[in-house]
């Protein structure tokens, strides 16, 4: 962006200083005007990369990011394969206890059929 200084303040300088001089110091006001408007800009720019690199690095520490997501679904999977797996045992067990509940269910209906009084007298009346 180039900068040119006004024309009634131009036509002001050549009425003091005359028209050489105030050319030449119009050039040199222009030009640095036109220097500090690029450092002005490179400030700016600066400023902005680095508010932007900090806002980033502000946001990313608060954000989950997707390493961070993925991470923690594999953590429930694995917990959720582990409480499948004692569920599978707690099922075994089940029906381990099942089955030694039946055996000692028979085992007693056994033992009262034998010793009831009863039961022998049919026993010996069938047989005889």
């Amino acid at each position: 962006m180039n900068y040119t200084i006004p024309r009634d303040l131009f036509d002001e300088l050549i009425k003091n200083i005359g028209k050489e001089s105030a050319e030449k110091f119009a050039n040199a006001f222009e030009k640095f005007l036109n220097v500090f408007a690029k450092k002005v800009e490179e400030n700016i720019d600066k400023k902005k990369e680095s508010l932007k690199a900090e806002l980033y690095n502000e946001l990313r520490s608060e954000l989950a990011t997707k390493e961070f997501v993925r991470a923690e679904i594999n953590e429930v999977r694995a917990e959720i394969n582990e409480v499948r797996a004692e569920i599978n045992e707690v099922r075994a067990e089940i029906q381990k206890n099942n089955l030694l509940l039946k055996v000692l269910i028979g085992i007693s209906l056994f033992a009262l059929t034998i010793f009831n009084p009863n039961f022998i007298t049919i026993i010996e009346k069938i047989f005889k």
